[in-house]
Parts: C-alpha cells; sequence; structure tokens
C-alpha cells in the first residue's frame, strides 16, 4: 500500500470534513472537495475494498498504522466520538456514498444509515453486543444437536468460499458454552474428540474457542469479553482459506515460497473479517496476531512500540496446545506432560508466560493432567 498516496487521502478526507463542519453539507467548498477525495481513493482501491481500522489515535490499514498527523488525529477523535471502529471502500464507491460517510463522521447520520443507504460504503463499530437471551447449555462437543452441528459447519463452508459470513450460529454456540461453564460443567469435556480429525481446521478452531473461554473464566473475565474470546479462537485461523490447501495439508517441510504464502494467513484473516458484519474487535486482532509471538519475532512484522491484545496472547496459547495435543498427518497427539513441559520452554518468549502458567494450571486443576505424570510442582520451576 503507497503510504504517499494513504496520507495525501487522509489529509484530503481530514480537510473535507473541516470544510463540512463549517459549512453546510451541500455547500460549493464542500462540493469542491469531494471529487479530490473520491480520486484519491481509486489507485489505492484497484477495484478490491478498502478498510481503514480506527483504534483509539491510530488508523490502521492492512493491519499497519499509518502515521499520526493532526489531519489523522482529527479523523480519529471524530470517528471516537461517533463509536465508529472501521470503514470499508467498496468498488463503485462514488462523491454519493463520500457525502453519506462526511454526514455520519460529523454526526449528522447514523452509522446504520451507511447500510441503508449505500451499496458501496460499510461504517461501524467492530464491537457487537452479546444476545442476553435465554440459551440452552452445552456441556461437550458431542452435545451439538445436528441442527447446531449444521448450522456451525456450513458457517465455516462460507468462510471456505470467502463469502459473507453469519455469526449468528457461532455467537449462539459460545453463548451455550459459557452458561455451562459458568454452571461448573468442565470445559474440557467439550473440546472435539481427537478421533475427529478429518476436518483439522474445523475442529481446531471449535477447541481453541472452548480453550479460551476456559482461560478466560480462570481469569474473572466475564460477559462480553468472555463471548468475544470464544469468538476470536474460533475464528483465529479464517486467513488459511486464502493458502493453498496442499500448503495447509502438507504432511513435509514447506518450501521458501510456500512458508512465504502461509506467512500471508494472518493479515488475509484480519482483513476478511474487517469486510464481515458483527465481528468484535478481539477476533480481528486475533486473526491478526496469533503467530505475532509475546515477543513480537514472529509474523507479520510488528511496528516498532506495538502492543499484543489481549485475546492475541491467550490465542496463541489455546493454538499452541491444542496443535500440540492433536493428531495430525505429520504428528501423533502429545500426553499433557509432554505439551505442558515444551509450552513452558516457550513462556517468555513465544507464549506469555504469566498467561501460559495460569493456562496449565487451570487444566491441571479441571483433571487434564490425570494419568499423565503431570503434577502443579512442576509448574512453579
Amino acid at each position: 500500500m503507497n503510504s504517499e498516496l494513504l496520507e495525501a487521502l487522509i489529509r484530503d478526507f481530514s480537510n473535507t470534513i473541516a470544510t463540512l463542519q463549517l459549512y453546510d453539507p451541500d455547500h460549493p467548498r464542500v462540493d469542491l472537495l469531494i471529487p479530490k477525495v473520491v480520486e484519491g481513493l481509486r489507485p489505492l482501491m484497484l477495484g478490491e475494498a478498502l478498510t481503514l481500522v480506527i483504534a483509539k489515535d491510530l488508523i490502521l490499514v492492512q493491519g499497519k498504522p499509518l502515521a499520526k498527523t493532526p489531519h489523522s488525529q482529527r479523523l480519529t477523535t471524530l470517528c471516537g466520538r461517533q463509536g465508529i471502529g472501521f470503514v470499508s471502500f467498496l468498488p463503485g464507491f462514488a462523491a454519493a456514498d463520500l457525502r453519506l460517510l462526511l454526514r455520519i463522521i460529523c454526526g449528522l447520520e447514523s452509522l446504520e444509515s451507511a447500510t441503508t443507504g449505500s451499496l458501496y460504503l460499510r461504517v461501524g463499530g467492530i464491537d457487537t453486543p452479546v444476545d442476553e437471551s435465554p440459551c440452552h447449555e452445552i456441556d461437550s462437543f458431542e452435545d451439538l444437536s445436528e441442527e447446531e452441528l449444521k448450522g456451525l459447519v456450513d458457517m465455516y463452508d462460507a468462510v471456505g468460499e470467502k463469502a459473507q459470513l453469519d455469526t449468528r450460529q457461532l455467537t449462539a454456540i459460545i453463548a451455550s458454552f459459557v452458561a455451562a461453564f459458568r454452571r461448573e460443567a468442565n470445559p474440557l469435556f467439550a473440546l472435539v474428540p481427537l478421533r475427529m480429525t478429518d476436518e483439522y481446521t474445523f475442529t481446531h478452531s471449535v477447541d481453541v474457542g472452548i480453550l479460551n473461554i476456559a482461560q478466560g473464566m480462570a481469569l474473572g473475565i466475564e460477559g462480553q469479553q468472555l463471548h468475544d474470546l470464544g469468538v476470536a479462537g474460533m475464528l483465529h485461523d479464517v486467513g488459511k482459506i486464502f493458502v493453498d490447501k496442499e500448503i495447509t495439508t502438507k504432511p513435509g517441510k514447506l518450501t521458501d515460497a510456500e512458508w512465504q504464502a502461509m506467512r500471508q494467513h494472518p493479515s488475509r484473516g484480519a482483513q476478511y473479517l474487517l469486510n464481515q458484519e458483527g465481528i468484535p474487535r478481539a477476533a480481528i486482532c486475533s486473526a491478526y496476531e496469533h503467530h505475532m509471538r509475546y515477543d513480537l519475532q514472529g509474523y507479520p512484522e510488528a511496528p516498532e512500540g506495538w502492543e499484543l491484545n489481549l485475546a492475541s496472547q491467550m490465542t496463541m496459547i489455546s493454538d499452541t496446545f491444542d496443535a500440540l495435543r492433536t493428531r495430525r498427518i505429520y504428528k501423533d497427539p502429545w500426553d499433557f506432560a509432554k505439551v505442558s513441559g515444551h509450552m513452558l520452554t516457550l513462556a517468555g518468549s513465544q507464549l506469555n508466560p504469566d498467561l501460559t502458567l495460569n493456562f496449565l494450571n487451570t487444566l491441571a486443576r479441571l483433571g487434564e493432567g490425570e494419568g499423565n505424570y503431570f503434577s502443579l510442582d512442576n509448574l512453579s520451576t
């Protein structure tokens, strides 16, 4: 992405907003500036959607923060006041769409008007409220009804086809697991049985979501944040849909070219989720950051001063644990003693040491280590 063109776009966008704040939206001065912004978008879009993420005082494009300037700060401040977390420009975006966007940012229109008033614009907050309506509790994965399981599989199939994502079934199942675990059901009983290895990406994603919930509850996290942790785990690997399946399922060592393709999945996954409705901020961050490592030596390369999202750090731990405990083409599943020992060697470099210790203590307390020659004494060393 051309940084100079982006900075020019933000500058022209900011100037247009400033003018709109001084004059009527239909004033000739505003009319003069709108075409310049639209023209500035075209070389950046190249027939594809362009999404700006607004995170506090930063604007991010493809996961990378833009330089802070007075123009960017004006935009983040106004978007913050309106609760705007992202703006997506879709192919076909034109002057009328920009005029609507300007009115939304200036508080003259609601966020919902972007959906009803334009086919080429999406504006909204990233976080979505949890549906607090009653749900039936699911003690284990095998308790899912045929309808629920089909809905979840259909959702992942839609992801595989890069289609629009309907998260309603996912949200309902996350809420059901949370309700069961809060009733003191053991989250470990909900993990997908190891024998179910045909659809690794699907079953692994469900497990990471469940393990995220278990971690969160052990830390006293509740409500919306706990729900978002579960969604983050279930969608963390969504970017692999953009990687050739022969690469993601290859039993041997990847070539340099294959490895470079694999390294693109976090940024591609985050970009995909940004263009979906109702995806929580934690899920987008986790999709992007779950291979960055605690020491920021992973991928994608982290800019100086980057701070990992808590959900991303917890997802790294759940992801690592389930990958090691699951049978794959190229390895047998590890027992809990071997997994925990390996994870402790990663604590402080690849994994957050405090969260890793909490995670392993939680699993041991729930009985995961029974019969595996594992004790809490080993964790404190």
